[in-house]
């Protein structure tokens, strides 16, 4: 299993929309982490790319024109500072899968 991360900006989507997004990560990737506001991180079997058109058919059908998305494999030597102590577990489990 892969990690990805995924940089999201809704623009003026609705609280539906965002839910829909959400929805569809949950769908495709049940090992998911909200690192920050528009930023989650990913644990899928897919590619970036596919899950970046995943999320925007979901996206569609909540007419969601002016999204922003970047979808980009974390690799194994990531780095990071400041997670949660939840968030830092999870991100170390992942990785070590």
């Amino acid at each position: 299993m892969s990690l990805c991360l995924v940089l999201h900006d809704l623009g003026d989507a609705s609280a539906a929309a965002e839910k829909v997004f959400y929805e569809a990560i949950f769908e495709i990737a049940p090992e998911h982490w909200p690192i920050a506001a528009r930023v989650t991180l990913v644990a899928t079997e897919v590619s970036p790319a596919y899950l970046r058109d995943h999320l925007l058919r979901a996206l569609k059908k909540e007419d969601t024109p002016d999204v922003m998305l970047t979808v980009t494999r974390v690799s194994p030597d990531a780095a990071w500072h400041n997670l949660s102590t939840e968030g830092d577990a999870w991100l170390r489990k992942i990785l070590a899968d």
